[in-house]
């Protein structure tokens, strides 16, 4: 609860009220987040193709369609079976890392599977698999950091999955509570040795 207050009391201090609230309601996130018929709808296809997606990928298929500039495959060792579970999940690039943000939460079975084997994570984008160590942010300061960086770097990226308008909206006077909230912010820092 306590970061919950923070982020929240973090974005009204910066944020005049005139501002828009991201992300918006036309997105793709703001479904997932707001409309339960639209998450579980979601939800079911991703069921449905995740498994396709996946083989495509590891065969080769996937990255030569260029898929692998926004989607990579997330293994994990599962916290129940012990089996290795692989997720393809979009990613971005920020100051040189890989992020993912999940409106999904910490409700996804690679949370959980990532949280009870840390040491166990692989990520694979292209033909490339590496070992790498998961991140989860959530100091307040840390997730507007990276946010606003992304934004910067990644404005196409930034309107399609907050609705921001690069040269309309403004960092300043934008609330972005929803996201700090509810949205769940990875990095993944890539194993050395």
């Amino acid at each position: 609860m306590k970061m919950r207050q923070t982020t929240t009391e973090m974005t009204k201090k910066t944020n005049p009220a005139s501002g828009r609230a991201f992300p918006t309601q036309e997105t793709n996130l703001y479904k997932i987040l707001n409309e339960s018929q639209h998450r579980q709808k979601f939800h079911a296809q991703l069921k449905r193709y995740n498994p396709l997606v996946v083989g495509l990928y590891r065969i080769g298929l996937m990255p030569l369609f260029g898929v692998s500039r926004s989607v990579m495959v997330l293994t994990t060792r599962g916290c129940k079976s012990g089996k290795f579970r692989s997720t393809p999940i979009g990613y971005f690039r920020i100051g040189g890392a890989v992020h993912l943000f999940s409106a999904w939460g910490k409700r996804t079975g690679w949370y959980a599977n990532l949280s009870a084997h840390p040491d166990e994570v692989w990520i694979q984008i292209g033909l490339q698999k590496r070992a790498v160590h998961a991140q989860i942010l959530q100091e307040p300061a840390e997730m507007r950091r990276t946010l606003e960086q992304f934004l910067k770097e990644s404005p196409k990226e930034a309107q399609y999955l907050l609705g921001w308008v690069p040269g309309q909206d403004k960092i300043e006077t934008s609330d972005f509570s929803e996201v700090y909230e509810r949205v769940l912010m990875v990095r993944f820092i890539e194993k050395t040795g």
